[in-house]
């Protein structure tokens, strides 16, 4: 299924927000929001995840020939002075239809690409869920490293799960508390 990835803009916002709340429902696992809270959140209120012009922040999407919203990812940077070295990957979904095509790869590249020339980012981090295999060997592919583990990190119900976090760093030396 061919699609084209781009930066969300405000005129995606109702398409986004009904495929985050389709990706809710069907993986509370994966997400620290539950459905219920994502359908009290306006298309308008998480447009500002966006970002806009001259902001760093972003969220692209990868939509189909007929304009559906195969998947998205997301980037928000620290905003304080000593952590503005970093960023975050978040809220990475591929819809169903669309997965084992190689979607969320050229998704999180190109998110990754877009974070490498903002002036002063050093190093991305995220977390996933521990079980989601397949995302975890996404991560672990494109370069991130494991730095941990958070116990019942998410309690959905009686469920826990655990969240892993991970780093990509954008220089060649590697952390004195990091192998890789």
């Amino acid at each position: 299924m061919p699609a084209s990835v781009r930066r969300l803009t405000a005129a995606d916002a109702k398409r986004y927000w009904a495929a985050r709340n389709d990706a809710l429902a069907a993986h509370p696992d994966a997400f620290t929001s539950t459905h219920e809270e994502g359908l009290a959140t306006s298309p308008e209120k998480l447009a500002k995840r966006f970002g806009g012009e001259g902001d760093d922040n972003f969220m692209l999407g990868a939509f189909a020939e007929d304009g559906s919203l195969l998947g998205y990812i997301g980037f928000e940077r620290e905003t304080r002075a000593k952590l503005r070295h970093k960023g975050a990957i978040i809220s990475m979904f591929v819809d169903a239809r669309a997965r084992g095509q190689g979607l969320g790869a050229r998704l999180l590249d190109e998110a990754i690409a877009q974070a490498r020339r903002l002036a002063g980012l050093e190093q991305l981090w995220l977390s996933v869920t521990h079980s989601n295999d397949s995302a975890r060997q996404l991560y672990l592919r494109a370069g991130f490293v494991s730095y941990g583990v958070e116990p019942r990190a998410i309690k959905d119900g009686e469920r826990y799960f655990d969240k892993e976090f991970m780093v990509l760093r954008f220089d060649a030396a590697p952390s004195p508390t990091l192998r890789g």
